[in-house]
């Protein structure tokens, strides 16, 4: 697989957050969570979850990493970025459009 620096990795990064949004929004009013309390807990989520991938550090076996993800286009290509990521700065936002606002 070649893994190569993206221009599109910070659309496609994203766009995964928007559709994990929309994922738990689904789960959430599958349970009855109204709308409201959904969209305030997954407002929260999504900051947290982004936070953990923008700028956290997790330890295994006395190592430390940084969360990252990555795109495979189905074609040999894995779109990654080194570039600091800002999903944080987008997930109320992106919470906002899964809610139509």
């Amino acid at each position: 697989m070649n893994i190569q620096e993206s221009e599109k990795y910070e659309e496609l990064a994203t766009e995964w957050q928007y559709q994990m949004i929309i994922l738990l929004k689904n789960t959430l009013a599958k349970h009855g969570v109204n709308q409201d309390k959904a969209k305030e807990i997954i407002g929260e989520f999504a900051f947290d979850f982004a936070m953990l991938h923008d700028q956290e550090e997790i330890k295994h076996e006395g190592k430390s990493y940084n969360p990252r993800i990555s795109f495979d286009d189905f074609s040999g290509n894995l779109h990654a970025s080194s570039e600091e990521t800002n999903l944080h700065e987008y997930a109320f936002g992106s919470t906002s459009e899964a809610f139509g606002e």
